[in-house]
């Protein structure tokens, strides 16, 4: 599903930034400088907790609000990555905001009312990330835009009208453009910040591309935590944890069941003929069990790597098991039969309560599932080229 939200949950230490001839980036073990966040938001909120959460990895950092000010100390060994700024328990978005961080000195200056109207300044990168973040605005045209056709999306996709996401997620994309082109002329001349790193990997969809600017970055960019995980995917950290802001029911699931290293839920559906397919069927292959619908503009730029893997793996005990979300037969055949999906799809065709994607918690898409023969869970959200990577680490 096409998310169109303020900034993409994008989750992708002393020894000197140094890139090998052979144009490999070396893994940066440890900066041991400290982020010092300060923050003077009033006596309104004395006592209130402010929290910095780096998203990735889960790690969190707090301080208590005292005479209006409050001060936390973070260190960075990794690098610069992005967090989560939190004041106090609430889920009011005014008291939330995303903000890259690094080694230095950020300051927040606020009259009480939580983030509202706040003020940042200090070291080089809070300027980088402000300018960002600016363009991101909510309040800009673009973005308003953008949240009025995520809200039409949200209603189109629970009534199971297809035809009116599709033509939702072009507008949507045209409307992206324009955000594109605003975020690449900022990359071209902030090649060296970590911020690059961060819009790099989470709005520049082109593999190719992004693995351009990328290799392009200044060694600062590239020592940051962002950039280190792109280059050094589960070394720098293990996978992401799960975190999200949903109103939904799905939100208070229990989803230790779907952790890496846990049992696989079992599930079944129907194919497109009718016939029951259980994932049981598959005890003894690797089955990578693909989330998606018809309707999905993000699932699309996916097809080409799932058909790649597929097709370098496919003689050594690999099953493709794509389970749609549709809610419409007729549309969930039509785009099988346009991008050529021929391994096994299937569905009951109850959109977003699919009891599969439930059971997988799957709460957007494109999103997938690797399973080793003995029914456990090998790894999850596998996209781009990172799934044949991961296959190769098993399929020798």
């Amino acid at each position: 599903m096409k998310k169109y939200l303020l900034f993409a949950c994008c989750l992708y230490g002393a020894s000197a930034f140094a890139q090998q001839s052979d144009g490999k980036v070396t893994l940066i073990i440890n900066q041991p400088e400290n982020a010092i966040v300060t923050g003077d938001l009033g006596r309104k909120l004395n006592d209130t907790m402010v929290y910095l959460y780096e998203m990735y990895a889960g790690e969190n950092d707090s301080a208590q609000i005292k005479d209006g000010k409050f001060i936390i100390s973070k260190p960075m060994p990794k690098g610069g990555s992005i967090h989560i700024i939190k004041v106090g328990q609430g889920a009011d978005l005014k008291s939330v905001m995303l903000a890259y961080v690094e080694g230095g000195k950020m300051h927040i200056a606020g009259k009480g009312d939580y983030l509202t109207g706040a003020k940042f300044s200090g070291d080089k990168w809070v300027k980088e990330w402000m300018e960002v973040y600016n363009m991101l605005d909510p309040e800009t045209p673009v973005s308003k835009q953008l949240a009025v056709l995520e809200e039409k999306f949200r209603e189109a996709s629970q009534l199971g009208d297809e035809d009116a996401a599709i033509e939702i997620n072009k507008k949507a994309d045209s409307l992206m453009k324009i955000r594109l082109t605003a975020m690449r002329k900022w990359l071209a001349g902030n090649m060296n910040s970590g911020v690059s790193a961060y819009l790099a990997t989470c709005y520049i969809e082109n593999m190719k591309a992004k693995d351009s600017i990328m290799n392009l970055l200044g060694e600062h960019a590239k020592a940051s935590r962002i950039a280190q995980r792109y280059f050094h995917p589960g070394k720098v950290d293990p996978a992401p944890v799960s975190m999200g802001f949903d109103d939904s029911k799905a939100a208070d699931r229990n989803f230790s069941a779907v952790a890496v290293g846990q049992d696989a839920p079992q599930f079944s559906a129907p194919d497109v003929n009718g016939k029951n397919v259980s994932l049981a069927d598959f005890k003894g292959k690797y089955v990578l069990v693909d989330f998606w619908a018809s309707w999905c503009g993000p699932c699309k730029p996916q097809i080409p790597f799932l058909k790649a893997a597929r097709d370098k793996y496919k003689n050594k005990d690999l099953v493709v098991l794509a389970v749609s979300l549709d809610s419409k037969k007729e549309a969930w055949e039509k785009a099988i039969a346009a991008h050529q999906l021929d391994w096994i799809n299937i569905s009951n065709l109850k959109g977003w309560s699919e009891p599969a994607a439930q059971a997988y918690g799957a709460s957007a898409i494109p999103f997938n599932v690797l399973i080793s023969p003995e029914g456990k869970i090998l790894a999850m959200g596998l996209y781009g080229e990172d799934v044949e990577k991961k296959l190769a680490e098993f399929l020798k």
